[in-house]
């Protein structure tokens, strides 16, 4: 979050190239038994494992990982509401994750925000200085759904070796 040379085309990950993205979530006791305390992510791309960036955003600590504190600091710092936080937070999503989720992976386009919260300044009104507006490098005019669909009508995505298994098992 904030680090604007990490992800993208010939950035640390890059993402014209083949790459791994692990997930991995952490108990409060380190076993499969405990509270979700730690979402934590790093990539593989040419048999090279790669950490996280850590977040450069002025109010946040330089975290790499999603916990209950981080959730904390970036609502505040973005001046967010704590939905996250008033529906439970990292403990209710993990007792939710331990009665078993599907998987679902899409693509798609946004006909509501053209995907502008995504990868781009969004809101489109608000200020790219202030925390949270400036997501990525698309421009504002950008993912507007009749342009992406008429532009790449063939558009595709393959996902593959999908695992779950146990800490650094699936990589």
């Amino acid at each position: 979050m904030g680090n604007k040379t990490f992800y993208g085309p010939s950035m640390t990950v890059d993402t014209t190239k083949k790459f791994t993205v692990v997930t991995q979530f952490l108990s409060s006791d380190n076993t499969t038994n405990g509270n979700l305390a730690e979402i934590r992510r790093l990539y593989v791309q040419n048999g090279i494992v790669i950490q996280n960036s850590k977040t450069s955003i002025s109010g946040l600590d330089a975290d790499d990982s999603i916990t209950e504190d981080f959730c904390d600091d970036q609502k505040a710092a973005f001046g967010d509401r704590t939905q996250f936080q008033a529906k439970g937070g990292l403990t209710q999503m993990g007792t939710a994750l331990k009665k078993g989720m599907v998987l679902v992976l899409s693509i798609w386009d946004d006909h509501t925000a053209n995907m502008l919260w995504l990868d781009s300044n969004y809101p489109v009104d608000a200020n790219a200085s202030t925390p949270g507006v400036a997501r990525g490098s698309c421009p504002t005019s950008s993912g507007v759904p009749s342009d992406v669909e008429n532009q790449h009508p063939d558009a595709s995505v393959t996902y593959s070796n999908i695992r779950v298994g146990d800490i650094g098992s699936t990589y």
